[in-house]
């Protein structure tokens, strides 16, 4: 009986565990993105779940709604909707019980059973009697506050979803962008080639950086408007690597047959050309989510980010001005998290492009 040929993919698979640096790469890549899920579960001032007058609730994933919905008109319509109390996701109802916090609730002869997270403490909640607080100085607050009160560790746990969601958003958009001009450009070439190329040139002469600081200019600083400027800029590159594999791809044997047969243009680019030239896209992918995690953050740090939101870069921002009076875990913890995220990402870039490139591969 013949053995079964070993797939595309699953080559790469078997290459990259055999590559140590991709490999760690990989792993902390995931082990990042496991935190940001979890972050409203791992530090949150609301329980898990709790039984609170012999009713069952789930508060702790009301946050969801806080962290990972970031236009504030979508997130005050969700909480206004007149939703029942068993829908918990999106009801306001699980996050305070009458105006008041769970916290005021936990003594209450009516709470029953709750579980909490970790770390009880909300990364935007205010504890005057806690200000500047050196990791070690309380066993409450592990790694210490800021100069209001607010925890670090909660801080940069849900900064992790901050990081995470910049980086991916962003680059979906970029994916979309550059995938698809890219497919169009290189298939059909003549004119159609002409006019996209020219048109990613002039793109790719768009100081990504200023554009960004001149669009927080106009509207509100959000992480939304970043993400979105990110991403409609950063296309150029996936363009690039698209095109030229596609242009390749289209004098294959088993296109011009795809062709022959009379195939319309749009099955043709999608199912036989563009799963054979889209492999380059994922190394493209790493790296670029690293720069876009480096320009939320450097944004952050320069003081065009949104304040509201726990970002890593907003932290070091704000501990820069304690740095002399001894509140260096502002900076030193965000900092390592910053480089870590950045490493991981590269690490798995290279990784990929060593085992994707036939001239890198031994």
């Amino acid at each position: 009986m013949a053995k079964r040929s070993e797939g595309y993919w699953a080559r790469i698979w078997r290459d990259l565990k055999r590559h140590p640096s991709g490999m760690g790469g990989l792993v902390i890549v995931l082990a990042l993105v496991v935190v940001s899920l979890l972050a409203p579960l791992l530090a949150n001032d609301r329980p898990i779940v709790a039984n609170y007058k012999d009713n069952w609730h789930f508060p702790a994933f009301t946050t969801y709604v806080d962290a990972w919905v970031p236009w504030n008109s979508m997130r005050n319509e969700l909480k206004s909707l007149e939703i029942t109390e068993g829908y918990f996701p999106f009801s306001s109802f699980y996050a305070e019980l009458d105006g008041q916090s769970w916290k005021d609730v936990a003594e209450s002869p009516d709470m029953g059973l709750a579980l909490w997270p970790p770390i009880e403490w909300n990364p935007k909640k205010f504890d005057p009697s806690s200000l500047k607080l050196k990791p070690g100085e309380s066993a409450e607050h592990v790694l210490g506050t800021d100069d209001q009160g607010r925890d670090v560790l909660s801080r940069m746990l849900h900064g992790t979803v901050v990081a995470m969601l910049v980086g991916l958003v962003a680059m979906s958009i970029s994916c979309a962008v550059g995938i698809t001009l890219g497919l169009t450009a290189g298939y059909f070439r003549g004119v159609v080639d002409l006019v996209l190329s020219r048109m990613t040139e002039v793109v790719m002469c768009f100081p990504t950086f200023f554009l960004i600081i001149a669009v927080i200019a106009f509207l509100e600083p959000s992480i939304v408007n970043i993400m979105m400027v990110l991403g409609f800029v950063g296309w150029t590159g996936i363009f690039r690597l698209v095109r030229g594999e596609v242009l390749k791809s289209r004098e294959e044997e088993y296109v011009l047959s795809a062709r022959a047969l009379g195939l319309p243009a749009w099955r043709v680019m999608f199912r036989h050309v563009l799963p054979n030239s889209i492999s380059p896209v994922f190394v493209a992918i790493a790296f670029g989510v690293a720069r876009a995690v480096l320009a939320e953050t450097s944004l952050s740090f320069l003081g065009f980010g949104d304040p509201s939101v726990p970002s890593w870069g907003e932290i070091v921002y704000q501990g820069r001005a304690y740095v002399s009076q001894g509140l260096w875990h502002l900076t030193v913890f965000p900092g390592i998290a910053i480089f870590l995220t950045l490493t991981s990402f590269n690490l798995l870039g290279q990784g990929l492009r060593d085992v994707m490139d036939p001239k890198l591969r031994e």
